[in-house]
C-alpha cells in the first residue's frame, strides 16, 4: 500500500490563496501557517473574523476570534462543538485522522467546515438546537453526560458523512 504524502505549508498556502485571495497568509519557517480572514456563512448571514493555524505533524486549529465572546442561544450556557469556549476553538471533526489528515487541502476541508460550523451556529443561536452534527457528550443540567449523535444537513460544506 503507498501512503499519501503530507501537504506541505507553502502548497497549503497556495491553494488558500487561490480561494481567498485577499486573505492573510503568514508562513513561520516552512513548518507553520496561520490564515486570517473574515466570513459570512451565508448571504444573510453576520461577518465574522476567523483564524487557522496549521503546523506539520499537527492537527488544524479553527477559531472564531471576532466576535469576542460569541453570542450564546437563550439558555444556552456554552457554544457547542467548541474545544475552548474562551479561545473559541472549534471542534470541526473528528481528531482520530480518518476526517482530517495532512494529506488533505485546507482550502478544500477546514475552511469550508468554518463555514458550515457558523451556518449552523446561526441557526443555534435562534433555536437553541444544533443541527450541524457530529458527536459530542454535553453535560445536561442533571449533571449527567448526554451523547448526542444527530446526522447533519447534506450542504455543499457538509464535515460529516
Amino acid at each position: 500500500m503507498i501512503k499519501a504524502k503530507s501537504l506541505g505549508i507553502a502548497a497549503q498556502a497556495f491553494g488558500i490563496r487561490q480561494l481567498t485571495p485577499d486573505s492573510k497568509i503568514v508562513i513561520e519557517r516552512d513548518y507553520r501557517l496561520t490564515w486570517t480572514y473574515e466570513i459570512s456563512p451565508s448571504p444573510l448571514g453576520d461577518r465574522y473574523g476567523v483564524k487557522v493555524i496549521y503546523a506539520i505533524s499537527e492537527s488544524p486549529k479553527a477559531y472564531v476570534v471576532t466576535p469576542k465572546p460569541l453570542t450564546l442561544a437563550k439558555g444556552k450556557l456554552a457554544l457547542p462543538h467548541c474545544y475552548n469556549q474562551k479561545e473559541q476553538l472549534l471542534c470541526l471533526y473528528y481528531p482520530d485522522g480518518r476526517q482530517w489528515n495532512s494529506t488533505m487541502s485546507l482550502a478544500k476541508t477546514v475552511i469550508p467546515w468554518m463555514y458550515d460550523w457558523l451556518y449552523h451556529y446561526e441557526i443555534w443561536v435562534g433555536t437553541g438546537e444544533w443541527n450541524g452534527g457530529g458527536v459530542h457528550l454535553e453535560k445536561v443540567a442533571s449533571g449527567k453526560n448526554k451523547s448526542t449523535n444527530k446526522l447533519p444537513f447534506n450542504t455543499k460544506f457538509s464535515r460529516r458523512k
